[in-house]
């Protein structure tokens, strides 16, 4: 693949070049360069005024196959309200666009108007470019806010969900290098950036493995997820009572040993093309890892979570309603906006279907009524 680098990718690289040569060992860890090709003000590519999201877009997700997705979110979250006595204040974290948000508002808005008037449905978000078009596309909703991280919303009573936002969070890499751990790092050289390694000396990360007994195999790959840590606890520390809901592809401790994720699992997305190469189109492509779901399960039980199930997506799904999104119809046209709902719905809940990869995390919080948490 050939590809012009955009305004924003030639003045990122030209950071990138600056923070390595600025540094004393004129090397980055992977953490720092995936914080600045992602996140740097105006040019990383979250912060940056580029359509992420959908054909125009590199990558998609759930949330932006149809409305399905959202609406079988929403029927479960009402059935939270109604039965398990939830608070009606759903937090969305990572909210992108505001498309998935929109979509559960409208479903709530359509078929519950006890709920709607007391409901408050805030949008965190840190992109400037995903503010102003979740604002743009919210602005009629009275119940909708807008929040730039956890710090803004504290003791939390209610639902508490993300979807894909804990991938696109920065990871350290490390590597068994004939027999010894070492971290990879990120260099540059006539002008390209290249990967070098250093014995591991990083008690964050070092720490990380002596709590998760994480042991590799020599020339094995593997992402530390601290600032996925990091996250978290901001989250699950808010939380009073409620559901904790994470969506994300993912592994656990034991599919991580799997010889088929001995490379690891960072890698990039430009215009729908999956990239190996982390290093190619900084500021232009997203960049993406596993996340590590018994992490976050652990976690949560340090502050007060129990772990209901981590589900396949599609399983979730059918358990939340999406058979009722289905629509019979009569058309012949298989283009028909009904045909193309139902055939969308249908990809989400297949076998090698858009849900393949995906898992769901439910996690509860000094709930009542636990064992309704799902429609019988």
């Amino acid at each position: 693949m050939i590809a012009v680098q955009g305004r924003g990718g030639v003045m990122l690289r030209h950071h990138l070049k600056e923070m390595i040569e600025s540094s004393p060992k004129k090397r980055i860890s992977y953490h720092d360069y995936m914080a600045a090709a992602l996140y740097a003000p105006t040019i990383g590519y979250y912060a940056s005024p580029k359509k992420k999201i959908g054909s125009r877009g590199d990558f998609y997700t759930s949330g932006n196959v149809g409305d399905a997705f959202g609406r079988s979110l929403a029927r479960w979250f009402v059935h939270l309200i109604k039965v398990c006595g939830i608070s009606p204040k759903i937090v969305e974290v990572g909210a992108g666009d505001g498309k998935l948000a929109y979509d559960i508002l409208v479903y709530i808005k359509e078929t519950e108007p006890l709920i709607w008037d007391s409901l408050t449905y805030v949008l965190v978000e840190t992109s400037p470019y995903h503010k102003k078009a979740q604002q743009e596309r919210m602005g009629m909703f009275k119940q909708a806010f807008f929040a730039s991280g956890a710090e803004e919303w504290t003791s939390m009573d209610g639902i508490v969900f993300s979807n894909e936002f804990f991938d696109a969070l920065p990871v350290h890499v490390i590597e068994k290098d004939d027999g010894a751990l070492v971290e990879v790092f990120v260099t540059i050289k006539d002008g390209h950036l290249l990967e070098v390694k250093e014995p591991l000396s990083n008690p964050d990360i070092l720490s990380y493995l002596t709590e998760r007994s994480v042991t590799l195999h020599d020339k094995q790959r593997y992402e530390i997820p601290l600032k996925m840590v990091e996250e978290y606890e901001k989250i699950a520390s808010n939380i009073e009572s409620g559901i904790l809901l994470t969506i994300d592809y993912g592994y656990i401790q034991k599919e991580w040993m799997e010889p088929a994720h001995h490379q690891g699992s960072l890698r990039g997305y430009y215009q729908h093309e999956m990239i190996g190469d982390a290093l190619m189109y900084p500021g232009d492509m997203d960049l993406t890892t596993h996340i590590h779901f018994d992490t976050l399960m652990d976690r949560g039980e340090r502050n007060g979570l129990g772990t209901c199930k981590l589900y396949q997506q599609h399983e979730f799904l059918l358990k939340t309603g999406i058979l009722q999104e289905l629509k019979e119809h009569q058309e012949t046209d298989p283009f028909s906006k009904t045909a193309k709902r139902n055939r969308a719905i249908r990809g989400l809940i297949v076998p090698g279907g858009f849900s393949e990869h995906f898992r769901v995390l439910v996690q509860t919080k000094n709930l009542a009524v636990t064992a309704k948490v799902f429609p019988e």
